[in-house]
């Protein structure tokens, strides 16, 4: 995105001391709940009761089922767009595309990514409004960041692309290859280190070879 922002969470919050924490403990059992059972198979009464407090409480912070999952969706989005690109800015093109290919394939390949993605293809047939704020709150805010990196690059000579967005694009497919597929499909565990950087590392020099500039 420049997409639109994330959507504001449909939830009413209580203002007193403590309002954030409480919060923060709801989404943790939600989140616990959601990837173990799925959004059908979860209900607002369990999460009141893994919480330990009644539903009345639980509904002063999320009016329904639905909102809470809403919220759910936008502040992991948030924390990971953001994880992905923590790394110092003052590296070289190359490292710094490094870092964010292998943050990259780490969030995309993990049991909680897979899990998630797995959990709102199956609800977006019923809700497709779930599956566009999860992209407009994550995978676009992280593409929205690295066309800007990648812009900044073409603006300064080191890389030749028409599209910025479109090159961004481009190196997370390349990020992504086979490994994510593969995940997706139950086919293989998280990789390793290793995996997750020898792949970085292929999709980066791949992805400099085809927009490094020609020399004269």
């Amino acid at each position: 995105m420049s997409h639109l922002a994330a959507p504001p969470i449909a939830a009413t919050e209580t203002r007193r001391p403590g309002s954030a924490e409480r919060r923060a403990m709801i989404l943790a059992v939600a989140h616990e709940l959601f990837l173990d059972q799925g959004f059908e198979g979860t209900s607002m009464s369990e999460v009141a009761a893994r919480l330990g407090g009644s539903k009345g409480t639980l509904y002063a912070y999320f009016d329904s089922k639905e909102a809470l999952f809403e919220a759910l969706i936008t502040d992991n989005c948030a924390r990971m767009s953001a994880q992905l690109f923590e790394g110092p800015e003052d590296t070289g093109l190359e490292q710094r595309l490094l870092a964010i290919a292998r943050g990259y394939i780490r969030l995309v390949t993990s049991d909680m990514a897979v899990r998630m993605i797995q959990i709102l293809a199956a609800e977006a047939r019923r809700r497709p409004e779930l599956g566009r704020m999860f992209y407009e709150a994550g995978p676009a805010v992280a593409l929205d960041r690295l066309s800007a990196i990648v812009a900044a690059a073409i603006a300064d000579g080191t890389l030749d692309a028409d599209d910025p967005r479109l090159a961004a694009e481009t190196l997370l497919s390349l990020a992504r290859g086979k490994l994510h597929l593969k995940r997706m499909l139950g086919q293989i565990p998280e990789p390793d280190e290793a995996t997750i950087d020898a792949c970085a590392r292929r999709a980066v020099a791949q992805f400099l070879r085809l927009c490094r500039p020609i020399a004269p």
